[in-house]
């Protein structure tokens, strides 16, 4: 049975947030404490592109996994870093694996990396897009907490999916954060203060030695 913690709110968000307008709904399974999950591993998405405007799968399960690294104050996984581990403990490169089998062999291993894996799943067919966000248990495969998301500012890009995905990991911890103590929210907001600290440094480095780097330092 699932409590659930939201159901379709529509939020008018302000300043502090990335997405204006944006409908979301939450839940989480009984029983469950998102306050134990220590890592979360990014699992290959439901994804298929339908427009030329959106990212190749690859760089789409990128820009989750670099959503989640930069916003969410657990330590995150990316789809590679467990399949490489994968590959070395085993010797299945679940790469040259069709999707099924894949899936199987990842969700049979991932236990051994992260206590939790969230698939994103994206529905596209329509002008506005609805994204997905499951996250399992990786010892038993059961569903712990869902999140969906939709707004009239998301568009079918690499930079909107990213978006969504900083708005899963925010909430993920702003739930988690629902049972802690007095302290412990005061460590948990310390390390997402010191996970924003660290994205602004690598996108000012990023800036700095991209294309043209003299003429843009100049210029700041």
């Amino acid at each position: 049975m699932k409590k659930f913690l939201a159901a379709l709110m529509m939020l008018a968000v302000f300043m502090t947030s990335s997405i204006a307008f944006a409908a979301y709904e939450e839940s989480i399974e009984e029983d469950v404490d998102l306050n134990s999950v220590k890592k979360i591993a990014v699992a290959y998405p439901n994804y298929y592109k339908t427009e030329e405007t959106e990212p190749e799968i690859a760089d789409f399960t990128r820009e989750i996994y670099n959503a989640g690294r930069f916003t969410s104050s657990r330590e995150v996984l990316s789809y590679d870093e467990v399949a490489s581990a994968i590959r070395r403990d085993t010797g299945i490169d679940i790469h040259s694996l069709d999707v099924p089998e894949a899936e199987k062999v990842y969700n049979q291993n991932v236990k051994r990396y992260a206590d939790t894996y969230v698939i994103t799943t994206v529905t596209n067919n329509s002008k506005r897009p609805w994204l997905f966000f499951y996250v399992y248990d990786s010892k038993d495969s059961k569903l712990m907490y869902t999140y969906s998301i939709q707004s009239n500012t998301l568009g079918k890009t690499s930079k909107d999916y990213g978006k969504a995905a900083e708005e899963f990991f925010k909430q993920f911890d702003n739930t988690a954060k629902l049972k802690l103590t007095k302290e412990e929210r005061k460590a948990l907001e310390e390390r997402q203060k010191a996970a924003r600290v660290y994205k602004r440094h690598v996108e000012k480095v990023t800036y700095k030695t991209g294309k043209d780097k003299v003429d843009r330092v100049r210029k700041k």
